[in-house]
C-alpha cells in the first residue's frame, strides 16, 4: 500500500505546524510529524539561540539532510508523513515530490500560501522566544511572491 507525504507550503505563522500536529494526532500509530525546526534544535541548538555559533547555509543544508532521511525512513516504514516546512520556492516542492516517489508516496500539498502576511505576522509575535520575527517573515513572503510573480507571468 503507498504511504502519504503531506507537504505544507506557507509563510511561518500560516498554521502549518498545528494543521500537522492535528492531523498526527487523528492517528499517531500511523502518521508522524517532520520539520526542520525540531531537526535544526536537534544539530545546532547553540546557533539558534544566540550561542558562539553563527547559523549558517551549511547548517541548512544538513538539517535538509537529516529531514528527508526521517522522512524516507518513515515512509519506508510504512508510516504516513506531513512535513510542516514552508516550501515556498518551486525547486523545494520538486526535491521533496522526487523523495515521495523514490519511496513510493503519495505527495500532497497543503497549500496554505493564502494566509495574509499580516495575520502570520501576528501569529508569530504571539510565539515568544520560537518568533522568528516580522523582517524575516516579510522577506520570505517577499521571496515568494516574486516568484510567483515570475512563474504566473505577471
Amino acid at each position: 500500500m503507498s504511504r502519504t507525504l503531506i507537504i505544507t507550503r506557507g509563510l511561518p505563522g500560516a498554521g502549518k505546524t498545528t494543521r500537522a500536529m492535528s492531523w498526527v494526532a487523528q492517528d499517531p500509530q500511523r502518521r508522524a510529524r517532520v520539520g526542520s525546526d525540531q531537526i535544526a534544535a536537534m544539530l545546532h541548538p547553540h546557533a539558534l539561540t544566540g550561542g558562539p555559533a553563527t547559523y549558517s547555509s551549511d547548517f541548512a543544508k544538513r538539517e535538509q539532510l537529516v529531514v528527508n532521511a526521517a522522512i524516507e525512513a518513515l515512509l519506508r516504514s510504512g508510516i504516513d508523513v506531513v512535513c510542516d516546512d514552508p516550501y515556498l520556492l518551486p525547486h523545494y516542492l520538486e526535491a521533496v515530490r522526487e523523495l515521495a516517489a523514490r519511496c513510493d508516496a503519495e505527495p500532497v500539498v497543503w497549500d496554505m500560501t493564502d494566509i495574509d502576511v499580516e495575520t502570520c505576522i501576528a501569529r508569530d509575535a504571539q510565539r515568544g522566544r520560537r518568533s522568528i520575527g516580522e523582517q524575516e517573515i516579510r522577506q520570505q513572503y517577499q521571496v515568494y511572491r516574486s516568484h510567483k510573480t515570475a512563474r504566473d507571468g505577471v
